[in-house]
């Protein structure tokens, strides 16, 4: 294992996102979570000592909460316990609004390449993207862009389609690119909701037709020239899937084992929409990360994806998406044994797959 998704303050944020699925988390794990130091060396140790490369993914709730020093002292713990030559990566994922000049200078210091969650325009973005008494993020989100445009810090977007969001793809894609924003990827919000006992789909979560005919309209525009003048990440693991490599995201690839999550205790899963009780692999405070990555457990839950039905084993498509994110099937209103955005992928394969397969060729 090389790659660690970390979640170092546990669900805690400054923002209350409604279509946010790790809010939840907070009847896991209530309180203030932080990360304290000798959770953050034994992970970190535990990771470097066999001197492959690794990547250190931050994610939350929000982990900027946990303050700038924090992560010089990762970055220390990391020199610590690193050989020579290693090869390390952080990545952070941030709602952007606590950033500021001190925040840009560390990251591009240090090389972190930034995830900046940012919907699109701000009647869109602050639809959801909210602050507990309502107000909405786009200023302090825009402003932390231009801080670390200034700074030349590596950074992409990251867009959350909602029920709104994914009629607008064109004009979405316009507005990034108005204001020079070209790494992009695009994750529906899907999630459920119990209504009177039953079971059904958030008033937020989009339809898969219309999951669908957005990566379309997006593909339309990306694929008019080669190279394309910005990258859109689900549109880059196809055609590396199609190439023979790996993929570079977990939706596409065959099985689900390209990553752990740590929580903020130690706590071990294998997938951050698996952060359940039912599926607590270990602590890493208590058993080596080797030793849970090995273990019974993780090994059934990564083989879980290639658990499809007929249709899936049938279909032209399965080599494009093994059945996308287990935590997507059978989900109310989707297909049985499928995932719930299955109509999308193949709205999307149908008409796309063939130049999909030109581009790679031209790769």
């Amino acid at each position: 294992m090389n790659t660690l998704l970390i979640k170092p303050t546990g669900p805690n944020c400054n923002l209350d996102c409604n279509y946010c699925f790790y809010l939840e988390k907070k009847a896991l794990y209530p309180g203030k979570n932080r990360m304290d130091l000798s959770t953050a060396e034994n992970m970190i140790s535990q990771m470097m000592e066999g001197g492959d490369p690794v990547t250190f993914s931050w994610q939350g709730g929000e982990p900027t909460l946990m303050g700038l020093d924090f992560f010089r002292e990762v970055v220390e713990l990391q020199k610590k316990h690193g050989s020579g030559g290693q090869s390390v990566t952080n990545t952070i994922q941030t709602n952007a609004t606590l950033l500021d000049e001190e925040w840009a200078k560390f990251f591009a210091k240090y090389n972190f390449l930034v995830g900046v969650s940012l919907d699109g325009p701000r009647d869109l973005h602050d639809s959801f993207r909210t602050y507990p008494d309502g107000r909405g993020s786009y200023d302090e989100v825009m402003e932390a862009i231009d801080t670390l445009k200034e700074y030349d810090v590596q950074f992409n977007i990251l867009s959350v389609l909602n029920s709104r969001t994914v009629k607008q793809p064109k004009r979405i894609l316009n507005f990034f690119l108005d204001h020079d924003l070209q790494h992009l990827q695009f994750i529906p919000a899907i999630e459920t909701t119990e209504i009177d006992g039953e079971e059904r789909l958030a008033d937020f979560s989009p339809e898969p037709e219309e999951v669908g005919k957005f990566l379309d309209a997006i593909f339309q525009i990306w694929s008019e020239a080669f190279p394309p003048e910005f990258s859109v990440r689900y549109f880059e693991s196809l055609v590396n899937t199609r190439l023979g490599r790996e993929p570079g995201n977990c939706r596409v690839d065959a099985t689900c084992d390209s990553y752990l999550v740590v929580e903020h205790n130690g706590d071990v899963y294998p997938c951050d929409f698996f952060v359940e009780e039912e599926w607590r692999l270990g602590n890493l405070n208590d058993t080596p990360l080797g030793e849970i990555e090995n273990s019974k457990n993780f090994e059934e839950f990564a083989a879980g994806k290639t658990e499809f039905g007929e249709k899936c084993t049938n279909c032209k498509f399965l080599p494009y998406c093994y059945g996308g994110c287990q935590r997507y099937r059978g989900l109310p209103g989707g297909p049985k044994n499928r995932s719930y955005l299955c109509p999308a992928y193949r709205y999307f394969l149908s008409r796309n797959l063939e130049e999909i397969k030109e581009i790679a060729a031209k790769v």
